[in-house]
């Protein structure tokens, strides 16, 4: 009788690369719901100044700085609630997914201060 050796395929990212692409998801909701704050919180005078690049932030709808707040918030808290729920059923660090929750309640504050800024 002879065996011939099956490896098993399976159509499942790798482990490293469901952190990359979780974390530069993670980001970018960071980064948009951050844009979001700015638009609604911080410009007095109606002009954006980032890098020596100016934009006139009058000339955007008020409905930009909540939907980026929303959107950001919600990319944020799915993908990293996702990674914190799989990194602590796989018992990585503590410190980690402390993390990836602390960023995920940013993200879902993020949500809910959009939602607030829209009525």
């Amino acid at each position: 009788m002879t065996y011939t050796a099956h490896p098993e395929t399976t159509n499942r990212l790798s482990d490293t690369a469901w952190h990359w692409i979780t974390a530069v998801l993670a980001a970018l909701g960071v980064v948009a719901a951050a844009v979001g704050a700015w638009l609604a919180f911080g410009t007095t005078d109606g002009a954006i100044t980032l890098f020596g690049w100016t934009w006139n932030v009058a000339d955007l709808s008020d409905l930009w700085a909540p939907f980026l707040m929303i959107g950001g918030g919600l990319v944020a808290a799915l993908s990293m609630g996702v990674e914190s729920v799989r990194d602590w059923e796989a018992h990585h660090s503590n410190w980690l997914v402390a993390l990836e929750a602390i960023v995920t309640i940013v993200g879902v504050a993020a949500i809910v201060i959009g939602i607030v800024l829209l009525f």
